[in-house]
C-alpha cells in the first residue's frame, strides 16, 4: 500500500473529498488534528510568510 500527502486549495477540497470517496480502492483516513489547531497554524504561516513575526532572544525567554 502507498500513502501520499495533498495540498487542495480550500475551494476545491469538498468536490476533491466527494470524489475519492468514490473510489472503491481508497481509504481516507481522517485526520486527527481538530480543525482550529490547523486553522492556527495556517495563518501562522501566512503571518511569518508575510513577515508578521516577532523574534526573541533565548535569555529573554528563559527570563520569563
Amino acid at each position: 500500500m502507498k500513502q501520499i500527502t495533498l495540498n487542495i486549495p480550500d475551494n476545491k477540497f469538498q468536490f476533491f473529498m466527494e470524489l475519492i470517496k468514490n473510489l472503491n480502492f481508497v481509504k481516507v483516513e481522517e485526520g486527527s488534528y481538530k480543525p482550529e489547531f490547523v486553522e492556527k497554524i495556517q495563518e501562522s504561516r501566512q503571518q511569518a510568510k508575510s513577515g508578521e513575526t516577532v523574534s526573541l532572544e533565548l535569555d529573554e525567554i528563559w527570563k520569563e
